[in-house]
């Protein structure tokens, strides 16, 4: 049993991940229950700290897993970052308008939007500061160290970095239980994950999670939908190209810079 789990080696075991994932996935039922019966707050707050933060990386150093090598927190670059945060602000608006044109043949239930709308509303400068905290700092923190941290790690260990990177994106998807938006969480999740696997630290899939959350809860504040005219209109087409070459450019940019610090490394080792 020790073995099939890994305990006692420095990650653990597929199995014991899958097994995580599934624990996760069955608390999300009461979280919920809280958000939509109680309060939104305390249900996100109660889901993202204890359920996937404290839950998954309490039982791996009670096990005796090496958290370190579970959570990679390795220091890099700025340019690193800074070009992975940039890249992540077109992402998140070409992903916005991925979700409109599929809502043109899948249409969100208006319970479940009227639900979001619940989740995104606040009251004043207080309000706005304290559900920035909950919606965008909380998820990329929290998110981003179970999923890209305790899964994705430990699932390249045995499978592979490929493998990883989608196995882990569909959980993502998955487990953000929006089958209406599945297919959208799924290239979000791809993009963190490829994110995390090209810089090897965490600290670049959590800015990109801050930065997509950030700009849908800024332009949900500002009353900003796409597309803006229509999917047809100048307008709209414009910022689509623009968005495309932008992300071309931190693309090439995230991957220039993380050649070079790998160039340093292999030169100062």
């Amino acid at each position: 049993m020790k073995r099939l789990f890994s305990v006692g080696q420095p990650l653990p075991g597929v199995p014991l991940i899958l097994l995580i994932v599934a624990a996760v996935s069955l608390l999300q039922l009461p979280a919920n229950y809280i958000l939509v019966s109680v309060s939104k707050n305390a249900g996100i707050v109660l889901n993202e700290i204890v359920v996937i933060l404290l839950l998954p990386v309490s039982l791996l150093y009670f096990l005796g897993f090496d958290i370190f090598k579970v959570l990679v927190f390795r220091r890099t670059k700025n340019a690193v970052l800074v070009s992975a945060m940039i890249l992540s602000v077109p992402v998140a608006m070409l992903i916005d308008y991925a979700a409109s044109a599929s809502e043109l043949a899948f249409p969100l239930p208006q319970r479940y939007r009227d639900i979001m709308e619940g989740i995104m509303a606040y009251s004043g400068a207080a309000g706005f500061i304290v559900k920035y905290f909950i919606l965008c700092v909380l998820p990329g923190f929290c998110e981003e160290i179970f999923f890209r941290g305790v899964c994705q790690t430990s699932l390249e260990a045995r499978w592979g970095k490929n493998a990883a990177i989608f196995v882990t994106a569909a959980l993502f998807a998955i487990l953000h239980g929006n089958p209406w938006y599945i297919h959208l969480y799924f290239l979000l999740g791809l993009f963190l994950s490829w994110v995390y696997a090209e810089s090897g630290t965490l600290w670049a899939p959590i800015i990109c999670h801050l930065v997509n959350n950030s700009w849908t809860f800024a332009n949900h504040a500002l009353r900003i939908e796409y597309p803006l005219k229509g999917f047809g209109s100048s307008v709209d087409i414009a910022i689509i190209l623009g968005g495309i070459v932008l992300a071309g450019a931190a693309y090439a940019s995230f991957k220039h810079f993380i050649r070079r610090e790998k160039m340093y490394g292999l030169k100062r080792a």
